[in-house]
């Protein structure tokens, strides 16, 4: 019944995140070709910064409820971490909107367009920390259904909006924002059914002592993102736009590896040392699939890139092909650690995370130095081999230890036996 309910938990996240992408992928297009270069690159840093205020200030807290929630459901950290993210939103919201209002009047309108993705910032944030609870109680089908439903939304308000004549980036901004503060008002009410507020609340400083190891993970994987802009300074605009081809067409090969992750960190903590073997065994199979599909594809990325995104890219074929070779590491690496995470280990998980972090911006700036968009790649693919050797190595350590122990245990009841007898 485990198995069978942490597939289904599996489908439904990865269906869900799979086809929410295409549909966010499919707006971000028509936003693309509406708005036009410079807008929509004005646009673009304006939600990649937002996207950084999300996690610069989620605290982890929705990674340590699904583990609270998960391990104990009456715990009164799960309510106090929920009362927490109110506070938390309204700083999300401030932190973001005063920028976009300063430069929407001293510097270009357009900011002022955009305004509205503080609200979508904040409710987006919010509603996700609270749905960690039914992720934690495996409904992922709710998440699922939720996630749907606004990426469904958008696209169709934002048709219709920019149909009647709104500019597509205010069209786009207020769809985003509505969706999400409509789903958050209803995420509230469906799991303050679950959730006993009534007991004692604990402070800030309790709930982020224990937050504060997943939000330190969060921020390391996060900061990935400034690789595209390590290649930009040490060899160019033009290696660092194949590079960016590179990182950005791998990102969506990871939804299923992800979405696996977030279905096993609730299985990982109640699990004995039998099941905990079995996850392992698990991360070994999606490693060996992974590496199996992705080499595949390996064959047809020069095709795929002269039909998808033109012969001015034939600079990103070989790194695209380097990418993908590093990419089942970087799958095996989103698992070990939410498996990790859910073993008591998130303190050895977020300072892995930092720690390869930080190397894989390094190597990338010296690859990107000598051999700019391959180089890159290269280092790329190097920081997520190591990041998965370093967490493998924990959880078979752990093993090891778990089985001495085991070993010893047995031995001395065996004596004690013979001496009784």
């Amino acid at each position: 019944m485990r198995r069978n309910r942490l597939a289904s938990q599996f489908a439904w996240l990865s269906a869900g995140r799979l086809v929410g992408a295409l549909l966010q992928a499919a707006t971000m297009l028509l936003l693309a070709r509406d708005a036009g270069p410079h807008n929509f690159g004005l646009f673009s840093a304006v939600f990649g910064a937002a996207v950084v205020f999300q996690t610069a200030f989620d605290a982890g807290i929705a990674t340590m409820v699904v583990k609270e929630r998960a391990t104990d459901p009456a715990s009164p950290y799960i309510g106090s971490s929920l009362h927490l993210t109110d506070r938390l939103a309204l700083a999300i919201l401030i932190a973001s909107a005063l920028p976009l209002a300063f430069l929407g009047l001293f510097v270009d309108h357009l900011y002022l367009l955009m305004l509205p993705l503080s609200v979508w910032a904040a409710s987006e944030r919010h509603s996700d920390t609270w749905l960690s609870v039914t992720m934690a109680d495996g409904e992922a089908r709710i998440n699922t259904q939720t996630l749907l439903i606004k990426r469904t939304l958008v696209l169709l308000i934002y048709l219709g909006a920019v149909f009647v004549g709104v500019d597509a980036i205010l069209a786009f901004s207020a769809a985003m924002a509505g969706t999400a503060f409509v789903a958050l008002v209803v995420v509230r009410k469906i799991v303050s059914s679950r959730v006993s507020f009534d007991l004692p609340r604990l402070g800030a400083r309790e709930i982020l002592t224990i937050s504060w190891p997943f939000w330190l993970n969060s921020l390391g994987t996060q900061a990935r993102n400034l690789d595209a802009v390590v290649v930009s300074i040490v060899a160019g605009p033009l290696h660092a736009g194949f590079y960016a081809a590179t990182s950005r067409a791998t990102g969506p090969l990871r939804i299923l590896s992800t979405s696996l992750a977030a279905v096993l960190l609730p299985a990982s903590t109640t699990a004995k040392r039998r099941e905990i073997r079995r996850l392992l065994r698990l991360v070994a199979i999606v490693g060996v699939v992974s590496a199996t599909i992705f080499s595949s594809l390996i064959l047809i990325v020069p095709a795929a890139v002269n039909l998808l995104l033109g012969a001015e890219y034939v600079g990103a074929v070989l790194p695209l092909q380097i990418a993908l070779v590093g990419l089942p590491f970087a799958a095996m690496s989103s698992l070990l650690g939410s498996i990790l995470q859910g073993m008591n280990r998130q303190f050895f998980v977020a300072k892995t995370a930092v720690a390869t972090t930080l190397l894989c911006l390094l190597f990338v700036g010296a690859g990107g130095a000598f051999a700019g968009a391959t180089g890159a790649a290269i280092a790329l693919s190097i920081s997520f081999l190591i990041q998965a050797t370093i967490l493998g190595c924990c959880a078979n350590l752990w093993l090891l230890r778990t089985r001495g122990k085991r070993s010893k245990e047995k031995y001395i009841q065996i004596q004690g036996k013979r001496i009784k007898n």
